[in-house]
Order: C-alpha cells, then sequence, then structure tokens
C-alpha cells in the first residue's frame, strides 16, 4: 500500500480515485492507514462479502483473508483493469497508472504463482494456530 501512496498525486491527477478493502475491523485498519500514512480510505470488508464476491479470498490465511488485488473500474462500472497478486509478488503503482492511462479495456489476469517451501511451512504454521 505504500507503493500507492507514494504514487496517490499520480493516481489521482488521472482521474481516478483510489481506495483499499480489508477483512480488518476498523480500528486495525484506521491504524495501519495512519502507520502508513494513506491519503486514501481503507474500506472494511469484516463480512468478507465483497472479496468472496470478487474471487479474491484466501480462507487459509489467518482466518481468511483477502488476496493482494488491483482493479481499476471505469465510471459505467466496467472493469478495465484487474490483477491477483501473491504475497511476494504484487502490480506495482507504476503498472496500474499505465493500465489506467490506457484507453482501452485490459482483460483481468491472474499471475501463476508457484509454491515455494516457506509458503508451505507458512500454511502448516496457519493451520497449527487454528
Amino acid at each position: 500500500m505504500a507503493d500507492y501512496r507514494n504514487h496517490y498525486g499520480e493516481i489521482r491527477a488521472g482521474g481516478a480515485q483510489l481506495v483499499a478493502v480489508s477483512v480488518d475491523p476498523p480500528d486495525r485498519s484506521q491504524a495501519l492507514r495512519q502507520q502508513l500514512d494513506l491519503p486514501f480510505p481503507i474500506l472494511c470488508d469484516t463480512s468478507r462479502r465483497v472479496v468472496r464476491e470478487w474471487h479474491i479470498y484466501n480462507p487459509r490465511e489467518h482466518g481468511g483473508i483477502a488476496q493482494p488485488a488491483v482493479f481499476i473500474i471505469d465510471p459505467d462500472r466496467r472493469v478495465r483493469y484487474g490483477t491477483v497478486d501473491s504475497v511476494s509478488k504484487r502490480t506495482s503503482a507504476a503498472e496500474s497508472l499505465r493500465a489506467l492511462s490506457s484507453r482501452e479495456i485490459v482483460n483481468l489476469q491472474r499471475k501463476r504463482y508457484i509454491p515455494q517451501m516457506r509458503d508451505w511451512f507458512r500454511a502448516l504454521r496457519n493451520l497449527l494456530r487454528r
């Protein structure tokens, strides 16, 4: 999110609004927003309805979280650009800005992610915590 904070002025200059969506409760989202000095709001989806409907719900991490994702939505509510990333590899704000400045609709593409050994250990640790 800090990358998007650093490019916030360019995003706004491109005519876009920027919001983040989190499954955390409002107090945790607000604390993160203050800690990272984010100029954009974090919307709270504590019921996880939005992240499920957008198919970015990861039930295996910390009791269910959203996968990192970026969507650019036209004023007529069409998804013009979208990417769903992994925790370790994310779409940069610069790449999102390029998609924002594009005049054509970009198809939603999900990156293929092959889990590494540390991912298996993290998943096992999270499973044991429950």
